[in-house]
């Protein structure tokens, strides 16, 4: 499997193959296909952050624009945004981890357990 559709099918960044995540939020600690370790350290996940803002910028600006144009008011726009974001804030939630982890192996690259 090639990254790009590791990243979709959110896999494993070093086999491309594992599942990362076991449950609908949950995350495996380690790679059920080859081991490696997902959290490097400490805080490991806290840059997901900002590919989490950056995702939600992304899906949130085409619904505020349409709504910016078609003149809703207030209300409505607040409320159709917080909808949206809590909807799909497990999406967001799950790429920026796959993101993160797929960005963090092709800057310091790693081998699975069974490689080193």
């Amino acid at each position: 499997m090639n990254r790009p559709l590791a990243i979709l099918f959110q896999r494993c960044p070093v086999c491309l193959q594992g599942k990362a995540f076991r449950s609908f939020l949950g995350m495996h600690r380690d790679c059920p296909v080859c081991g490696v370790h997902f959290e490097r350290e400490s805080g490991f996940f806290l840059n997901a952050m900002f590919f989490a803002y950056v995702l939600g910028f992304l899906i949130i600006v085409p619904t505020a624009l349409y709504l910016y144009i078609r003149g809703t008011n207030t209300v409505e726009f607040s409320t159709v945004i917080s909808v949206e974001l809590l909807l799909l804030w497990p999406f967001i939630f799950r790429y920026s981890r796959i993101l993160w982890m797929h960005i963090d192996q092709l800057l310091d690259p790693r081998k699975s357990k069974d490689e080193g």
